[in-house]
This record gives C-alpha cells, sequence and structure tokens, in this order.
C-alpha cells in the first residue's frame, strides 16, 4: 500500500492510497495518513488506486474523520472502485464520511468547510 500526500490549498490536503487496504497495507500507511489528518482541516482522500478493503481499513478512514471530526474537521472520499464503495456503503460509512464520484467534487466541497470557505 502506498500513500501521497499534497496540500491543495488552504487547510486542505490530498492523501491518495494505492493498493490492498488490508491489514498489512493500513499498517504501512497508518502513520502518514494519521499525521496527514492532524495538519489538515478538510483530508481529500483519492481512493481510486485501492483494490480491497478489509475491515481494518475501514477503522483506518473512520478513526482519523472521527480525529478530524473533534477538531471541526472533515474527510471527504472519491475515486472509488465499484466494489470498494460497495463496501463503505453497505457498511454505513457514507453515513460518517462523504462519497462522491470524481476529484472536482471533492475539492468543490472541500472549499466550502474550510474556515472562511471559497475555492481550495
Amino acid at each position: 500500500m502506498k500513500i501521497e500526500t499534497t496540500e491543495l490549498g488552504k487547510q486542505v490536503t490530498l492523501a491518495a492510497l494505492a493498493g490492498r487496504l488490508d491489514i498489512a497495507g493500513a499498517g504501512a500507511v497508518e502513520a502518514p495518513f494519521a499525521a496527514a489528518a492532524r495538519e489538515t482541516h478538510v483530508m481529500v482522500v483519492d481512493l481510486s488506486g485501492v483494490t480491497f478493503l478489509a475491515s481494518i481499513g475501514i477503522r483506518l478512514l473512520l478513526a482519523n474523520a472521527k480525529a478530524l471530526t473533534r477538531r471541526s474537521g472533515h474527510m471527504i472520499l472519491f475515486g472509488c472502485d465499484p466494489q470498494v464503495e460497495k463496501v463503505l456503503r453497505s457498511t454505513g460509512v457514507d453515513q460518517l464520511i462523504a462519497i462522491v464520484a470524481t476529484r472536482e467534487e471533492a475539492v468543490g466541497r472541500a472549499g466550502t468547510l474550510v474556515p472562511g470557505g471559497g475555492p481550495v
């Protein structure tokens, strides 16, 4: 599992994940993913490279979304493979973390969530 983070603008970070978000994959990205979540207000997560999502991967997403929420922050997921999206929706993750189809949608929504609003 790989993670690449990019600052998109004022308090918005893009985290692109690639690989299997299983026990080994989650362990490989847990520290950098959590660090990125701590340093931003809105975390936009690109899941287009995630080919498999296990319960430990769901826990990784939820734990960091909860940490962001405690600081009045937000997480937005996008680019899900159909099977990954099915898992996220069937487990109710979409009730806790926004899921959108494209990067453009995610970035647009992120712009409305940063303090002061405006484009990212």
